[in-house]
């Protein structure tokens, strides 16, 4: 058969068609499978875990189509334990479904850190190295000593040695030598400040917090850090010493009309 016969051949057009045929679809099938796989063309907004569990992290994650991975724990201690605090990608930036989002946790236990030695030196500088370790001092004890340092140091009611692991943010009670001078201060006025307000001026003056009396405007914890002191024992207007380490009581409200004008703080 002479080539120009087989180039004139039924069969042979028939092959070349089907060969043809069958790269196109293949390559059709490919652009459309491609296209499916990746979502093509669809775009969504990246929600906002911050502030969830992980239970509901995962959940939002399923409505969106997307997958969430633990990707580290860090230790805020205002911040809900367990609950996403920051997150890659970040809310609102635009990804495709089946994206894999990041998550970092705020930890459920408290980071553990070690105990200072806080002994030997003055209430003031106690103070400022607690703030440095992340600690909060609570109540102040003064005794007769002929120091006038940090004598004593307690965590929860017992003696606790420097380098013990305590949890970030505890509360360190301090035992605290009067000096031979027995010395005293004067009643620090807390009249229209907030309670944190009135811990720090408190602090200052080597006084403790005492009782606090919330009135029915008070229901819960915020409202208990946003409310003024209205009423404090012994007085304000009280011009006598006291004795380091003594209490205030302090009477606290949401009302403003029970603060003396002249005492609010601006």
């Amino acid at each position: 058969m002479s080539l120009i016969s087989i180039i004139k051949s039924t069969i042979l057009w028939k092959h070349i068609f089907i060969q043809i045929s069958i790269v196109i679809l293949i390559l059709v099938s490919l652009y459309f499978g491609l296209s499916f796989y990746t979502y093509h063309g669809e775009i969504i907004e990246t929600p906002d875990f911050t502030g969830l569990t992980m239970e509901q992290a995962q959940q939002t994650a399923s409505a969106y189509d997307l997958k969430i991975v633990l990707l580290d724990s860090v230790h805020h201690t205002d911040k809900p334990k367990g609950t996403v605090v920051s997150q890659t990608p970040l809310p609102k930036h635009k990804i495709k479904p089946q994206r894999t989002i990041y998550l970092i946790i705020n930890g459920l236990e408290n980071e553990k850190i070690f105990m200072p030695d806080l002994r030997g030196i003055s209430v003031r500088q106690a103070y400022a190295d607690a703030d440095l370790f992340g600690l909060k001092i609570g109540k102040l004890t003064y005794v007769p000593d002929i120091s006038t340092t940090v004598i004593e140091q307690y965590y929860q009611g017992m003696p606790i040695k420097p380098q013990t692991k305590i949890p970030r943010g505890a509360v360190i009670d301090l035992v605290i030598g009067k000096g031979e001078q027995n010395q005293k201060t004067t009643v620090v006025c807390l009249i229209g400040k907030t309670i944190e307000e009135a811990k720090n001026l408190l602090s200052a003056s080597s006084l403790n917090l005492g009782t606090i009396v919330a009135d029915k405007t008070i229901s819960n914890s915020i409202d208990s850090s946003n409310a003024l002191i209205w009423k404090q024992s012994p007085s304000c207007k009280s011009q006598s010493s006291i004795p380091l380490g003594s209490y205030i009581d302090i009477w606290i409200t949401l009302d403003k009309d029970l603060v003396p004008d002249s005492e609010i703080s601006l």
